[in-house]
């Protein structure tokens, strides 16, 4: 900051170096009547406006939106655009004919388009200060205004850097998948249509009995899904991939032929779906689960347990 008598820089103080030895010597005082700064002969300065009331900005976006901004480029389909600072109101509007438009006056860091200009995806940059409260509820307004109008939010932080295949997953992953809108919280959700009940003949039923072959799939897909590699899963996205086939062969291999391995096996089973529901979008969670897992299965494959296609046991 600048010194408040002479202009000079002061860092993170009200005067600069020599300043404060004149106000140690008396000569430079705050003054109780206008509550500045000054020499204690001088008068008090006048209140003057400042020349100018409005500056331009020294960038659009700032260097670290910007190494996003180049990326965002780099990784979005041919023909689609990146736009940076859009306002909410550029691309969405209400509907409901209400003279305040304050809550669209919030911008996004990005707004990527088609060839047509339609909006596709919204792009927030989000640095350590998204944390804390006034920013959290501005974010969430931002959220609930895009998730009514269908304009999806990929969010990104800056602790993570500029990833540019995990960008790029998610742009694609978004725009594959169509957006699902979210009613407005001031609508009553539409009434249930009332079902017409109609009462059953009286008549004997013959059940279709079910095939060995039937019953046995049934059995096994019960028993796949009771004992699923839930955190594999989660981190690898596939029950049926390599790295989850190699950990179902140690399983069934090894694991099920001790005391101790089938105590752990029942222990994991009890705790792992409460572990994946609660942790498994945290982000940084399923990169500790990956490393720790990604060990585990290299050394397996090296004892020689295979990652090809496997049916539980």
């Amino acid at each position: 900051m600048k010194c408040c008598v002479c202009g000079a820089e002061s860092g993170h103080y009200p005067l600069c170096r020599a300043c404060n030895q004149k106000k140690e010597q008396g000569l430079i005082i705050k003054c109780t009547q206008c509550g500045q700064w000054h020499y204690a002969d001088a008068p008090c300065p006048q209140p003057n406006a400042p020349e100018f009331l409005y500056e331009c900005r020294k960038s659009l976006i700032t260097a670290n939106e910007q190494q996003f901004f180049k990326a965002l480029k780099e990784i979005v389909p041919q023909g689609y655009h990146v736009f940076p600072q859009i306002n909410l109101a550029a691309f969405i509007e209400r509907v409901d004919n209400t003279p305040f438009r304050n809550e669209l006056f919030r911008n996004v860091d990005f707004l990527i388009t088609d060839a047509a200009f339609a909006p596709k995806i919204a792009v927030e940059i989000n640095d350590p200060t998204h944390h804390e409260y006034e920013r959290r509820k501005r974010d969430e307004k931002v959220a609930a205004i895009c998730a009514e109008a269908g304009v999806p939010i990929v969010t990104l932080w800056t602790n993570y850097g500029v990833n540019r295949e995990y960008m790029q997953k998610r742009i694609t992953e978004t725009l594959e998948n169509p957006p699902q809108r979210v009613a407005h919280h001031g609508e009553k959700p539409a009434e249930p249509q009332p079902r017409t009940v109609v009462e059953p003949q009286p008549r004997t039923v013959v059940e279709p009995q079910q095939t060995w072959d039937e019953h046995a799939a049934a059995h096994n897909e019960t028993r796949k899904k009771k004992q699923g590699c839930y955190v594999a899963t989660c981190v690898y996205g596939s029950y049926d991939c390599p790295q989850v086939w190699t950990l179902r062969r140690y399983r069934d291999d090894v694991l099920k032929n001790t005391t101790a391995g089938r105590c752990f096996i029942s222990l994991y089973y009890a705790v792992s779906p409460t572990m994946v529901r609660v942790f498994g979008r945290n982000q940084a969670v399923r990169r500790m689960w990956r490393t720790a897992l990604d060990r585990i299965i290299s050394r397996l494959n090296a004892d020689g347990f295979s990652d090809k296609p496997y049916n539980d046991q």
